[in-house]
């Protein structure tokens, strides 16, 4: 109740405060990101991550996307959340009806066609692009039953979380204490899209930024975001999967 009253009233936290979070969590997340790309060029080489030569290995992409989770969530529960006395209720963490979540899968489904028309166009203007639209990953032989469900586990579930939780539950929210909403709305969105580093995936990610900042805004929960997020994860990790096995049809892979 606390909690409630306090996003009317104040923010939770001081501008300097959000600085040092954001910053810190950043810092790990680039050296985390730059560890991975090493990791890549000392392995299987970085035209992998580029979209040629040889797709990633599924070990490398699960330790990437959960080191990358747990520096989030664990710099914003440290510095954002136990030094503040809050709990996770302050970054969205609250029930919902359904009738949002069914909201937020739709959303999820919906921005994975927008998403790919986006995808499409710029890949149309910027032919280059159009290889590091390939999957990088591939559920072949040489992918493990257990290693395929635990990169199925963080994309579709350990991700979405920690980048929900952290971007729009906390980013966002910090900002908007403290700046116009619509430009807390756009900054936080652009944050979001660079961590993706492709630049593809990164404008997309931005643009879909905002349509889970309007969920959370909407329904006061930061779950219907979550699950749309899940759902765009979902719906991608089946497309990249049947694209690696030359299953995709043509009207739905990028020019090139």
């Amino acid at each position: 109740e606390d909690i409630m009253h306090q996003d009317v009233t104040q923010p939770l936290w001081r501008f300097r405060d959000g600085i040092v979070v954001l910053a810190t969590a950043m810092a790990a997340y680039t050296a985390l990101s730059w560890a991975h790309m090493a990791l890549v060029s000392e392995t299987v080489g970085m035209e992998a991550y580029l979209g040629s030569g040889d797709r990633l290995p599924l070990k490398i992409l699960v330790i990437s996307q959960l080191s990358k989770a747990v520096a989030l969530l664990g710099v914003l529960w440290g510095l954002g959340l136990l030094l503040k006395g809050l709990d996770w209720r302050a970054v969205g963490l609250r029930p919902v009806g359904t009738g949002w979540l069914l909201t937020g899968a739709a959303a999820g489904l919906g921005f994975t066609v927008t998403g790919l028309m986006l995808v499409k166009a710029l890949t149309g203007l910027i032919p280059s692009w159009a290889m590091m639209t390939r999957a990088p990953f591939d559920f072949g032989p040489s992918a493990s039953p257990g290693m395929i469900a635990a990169f199925v586990g963080m994309t579709l579930v350990v991700t979405p979380f920690a980048e929900e939780v952290f971007f729009r539950g906390f980013v966002y929210k910090w900002m908007k204490g403290h700046r116009p909403v619509w430009l807390a709305a756009l900054v936080s969105s652009i944050i979001f899209g660079a961590s993706h580093i492709v630049p593809h995936q990164a404008i997309n990610a931005a643009v879909m930024g905002l349509v889970l900042i309007w969920l959370y805004e909407q329904s006061g929960s930061i779950w219907p975001a979550i699950l749309a997020h899940a759902v765009n994860n979902a719906l991608g990790v089946g497309l990249g999967a049947l694209a690696a096995q030359g299953l995709l049809p043509a009207f739905l892979t990028a020019p090139g």
